[in-house]
């Protein structure tokens, strides 16, 4: 399988997602998996000391000063139903804060987290461990060389990430280091990662650690690249976004790690100097037919790329993948699409400027 199958299951897990979505409460009582929609939530754990969920001065979303043992601190939001706090043993991020945990989980649909950290069962996705890790693939490298990865489990069970630190989770993400110093493998976009600021990366930590535990212990992907092969990152900027919308569309086009797919390859890597230039081989699996597929120019040449569409046209290809002429995107595009449908206006239109504004 390659990165191509991959995709293919993004539209089962999407509807799955979606359909729970229709199960909230319009009322604004909590549901079963998102606790607390809105609302302070207050909390009190075992080690000592009232704490917020909103977030405290050291840094952690929804910790106190005090360690909280898991699920003892129990709070009360105002939009209804008491809720576990969901903290950790040390004091980690908690689940009270609806709002920082809907920003937690937007970010990581726009980013299709869920994709790689989903095992496959005998006929698609196993929905009830999602995020809990197994899924396995082999991705045909620059040169012709292979690398298997393993989807780890990120849910907060002991076999998944439930003993690490909000700092470890962030730096996982950010950085593409394990607690204990190991890399992560590249297929984790970790160095496109590393501009989430400080306040959208606990978010992430907050919205995993809602996630239900699953118990599922999953093997360490082997490293298989020699170090050259590992893209250097340095400790993240924390630089906030800003009100520019083609800066905004900058960071959301990095946590939908676009380039990836959309720049082509040589035989030492991706060709950064033709970044968004398409042209990347991908190798198509039986259940999408034979051949290769070729991905697309998204600069804005005029001729080779797509300078003659307009915003709202580029906005339609990512949300509803249609070309300016109505026809549909085929490939790895469409399966996005009930995860990307969600984009606010706002985002899409930023991230439409800052295609808009890339060179030819």
């Amino acid at each position: 399988m390659n990165r191509v199958a991959l995709l293919l299951i993004a539209s089962a897990f999407a509807l799955g997602a979606c359909k729970k979505d229709e199960n909230k409460d319009s009322a604004g009582k909590a549901s079963a998996e998102k606790k607390v929609e809105h609302g302070k939530a207050v909390g009190k754990g075992t080690g000592g000391g009232d704490k917020t969920a909103t977030g405290s001065k050291d840094g952690k979303v929804g910790s106190g000063k005090g360690a909280v043992d898991h699920g003892k601190g129990e709070g009360k939001g105002t939009g209804g139903g008491d809720k576990s706090a969901t903290g950790s043993k040390d004091g980690k991020v908690g689940s009270g804060d609806g709002k920082v945990i809907e920003r937690g989980k937007y970010l990581a649909s726009l980013g299709g987290c869920a994709l790689c950290h989903t095992p496959m069962g005998p006929t698609g996705p196993d929905m009830s461990k999602v995020f809990g890790g197994g899924m396995k693939m082999t991705e045909k490298m620059p040169g012709g060389a292979e690398m298997t990865w393993i989807g780890p489990n990120i849910t907060s069970h002991d076999t998944g990430i439930g003993k690490w630190t909000d700092e470890q989770i962030m730096a996982a993400i950010r950085e593409g280091v394990r607690p204990d110093g190991s890399k992560l493998l590249p297929i984790m976009p970790y160095a496109l990662y590393n501009g989430l600021t400080d306040d959208d990366a606990r978010a992430m930590v907050a919205f995993l650690r809602a996630v239900p535990p699953v118990d599922q212990k999953v093997e360490k992907s082997p490293a298989q690249l020699p170090p050259e092969a590992y893209p250097p990152v340095g400790k993240p900027a924390n630089k906030p976004v800003g009100d520019d919308p083609i800066a905004k569309g900058a960071y959301l086009a990095s946590l939908m790690h676009c380039v990836m797919c959309h720049t082509p390859y040589t035989d030492k890597g991706p060709d950064m100097s033709k970044a968004f230039a398409g042209g990347m081989e991908m190798h198509l699996p039986p259940e999408m037919g034979t051949g290769v597929l070729y991905t697309s120019n998204l600069t804005s040449d005029p001729e080779t790329g797509i300078g003659k569409w307009t915003e709202p046209q580029i906005i339609d290809a990512v949300r509803k993948a249609t070309r300016p002429d109505g026809k549909p995107i085929f490939g790895p595009m469409m399966f996005y699409v009930p995860l990307w449908s969600q984009m606010t206006d706002d985002d899409a239109m930023a991230l439409a400027k800052f295609i808009k504004s890339l060179p030819p």
